[in-house]
């Protein structure tokens, strides 16, 4: 539950202060610097966004930034204590952070997530089986990781993802396909049932396409993995990840300026499989995608004071 304080009523704020424990000093009524901070200065140490409210989260925060050895988190290859989250501060300064040795609850957490995403994915990584140098810097770590990422991790995942996937094998091999495009859906129909009573695509394409449409006369657009095709023709492209050798699709549709009807009708006919030219790279990185499942098998704990940790986003709620 949120505690509320309004600077006009700091003694109130003060006393709560005290019950934390803070300090003697800091709690003295002495004017005297030598013997600690103002109370003035210790509620605006708290209310760090400086608009005269101070919550249960900012007190919680306070108490914990005075133990430096503090673990705030814990990870399967480690913690993390309060002092290696300001050092990343003071090292990397966020915007908005206007003292590293105070930070707001908020800027905090954020870190503390950063730091602990980055150790999840070099455990993540390590674990499946390359190696991770823990007792390193931040800056050092995260090289290690991106490296990995882009060199044998990458290699890793695409296998894995092709195991756990085989729509992924048909995806990356090339398909050879003809084009059938023209102007009213009664005629792509007609190119359809001829197609389907095993009439050449070629004799088809070039008795009935529309002109301009495919740079080759008899509808041959080529052959490619089905990512190309799918960024060519959008969803219409979907049926090809279904279709064999000698089948035609449906007959789909899109808007085209070169149609005088404003659409194009189409027709795929996907002449051959091109299985000795498959090429599972072709597809795109696979490494991010895996390593963002793997991390969310490991546990992590978070100390209160700072906030809670969710498992699905990957992220720490501050503490309110």
């Amino acid at each position: 539950m949120a505690h509320y304080f309004l600077k006009p009523r700091r003694l109130l704020a003060i006393t709560s202060i005290c019950l934390l424990a803070l300090s003697v000093a800091a709690c003295s009524d002495s004017p005297n610097p030598e013997d600690g901070l103002s109370r003035d200065e210790i509620f605006d140490q708290i209310d760090q966004d400086n608009d005269g409210v101070a919550l249960r989260g900012d007190y919680l925060m306070a108490v914990t930034l005075m133990d430096p050895t503090k673990v705030v988190a814990s990870h399967p290859q480690g913690d993390l204590t309060v002092k290696a989250v300001l050092d990343s501060l003071v090292a990397s300064p966020p915007s908005g952070l206007t003292d590293p040795a105070n930070p707001s609850t908020r800027l905090f957490a954020a870190r503390l997530t950063s730091m602990l995403r980055l150790r999840l994915a070099a455990v993540a990584i390590e674990g499946a089986g390359f190696a991770i140098e823990f007792e390193v810097d931040d800056e050092q770590l995260n090289s290690q990781v991106q490296a990995h990422l882009t060199g044998g991790f990458e290699d890793w995942a695409r296998e894995q993802a092709f195991q756990a996937d085989p729509r992924l094998e048909k995806f990356s091999t090339p398909h050879c396909v003809t084009l059938i495009a023209v102007a009213t859906e009664a005629v792509a129909n007609i190119a359809r049932e001829r197609l389907i009573a095993g009439e050449p695509a070629s004799v088809v394409a070039s008795q009935l396409n529309a002109p301009g449409i495919t740079t080759a006369v008899n509808g041959d657009v080529g052959c490619a993995d089905l990512l190309t095709w799918a960024n060519t023709f959008g969803e219409n492209a979907a049926p090809l990840g279904e279709m064999s050798v000698g089948d035609a699709s449906e007959v789909v549709s899109m808007p085209s300026e070169y149609s005088p009807t404003g659409r194009l009708w189409l027709v795929l006919f996907l002449r051959e499989l091109q299985e000795d030219q498959k090429d599972p790279t072709a597809l795109g990185p696979f490494a991010q995608q895996v390593l963002a499942d793997l991390v969310t098998e490991y546990p992590i704990t978070v100390d209160p004071s700072v906030g809670t940790w969710d498992s699905t986003a990957l992220s720490i709620a501050p503490a309110q």
